[in-house]
């Protein structure tokens, strides 16, 4: 079986909850990316900002963490910008 086809396999199987989960994460961590980048500043910068470590602000751009909303508020506030809208 080629990997194309496994891929497609295994997305179709995948059930719409966790698509939806990973599209939110995948479109927070392409946010943060974007403002980091916006503002000229490195992960390591955030890390500092927010309090947290290196490691997690690189697991929040993978694009696969589950974020929480005091995570995400905590980022609001370091970047200056809304991640999110309700």
């Amino acid at each position: 079986m080629k990997t194309k086809d496994l891929f497609h396999e295994v997305l179709s199987s995948t059930p719409p909850d966790l698509k939806k989960r990973l599209d939110w994460s995948f479109e927070i961590a392409d946010r943060i990316d974007a403002r980091l980048k916006e503002l000229g500043i490195t992960q390591k910068e955030l890390a500092k900002r927010t309090g947290c470590k290196e490691p997690d602000v690189c697991k929040w751009l993978g694009g696969t963490h589950n974020f929480t909303i005091k995570t995400l508020a905590k980022i609001s506030v370091a970047l200056d910008f809304d991640l999110i809208k309700i």
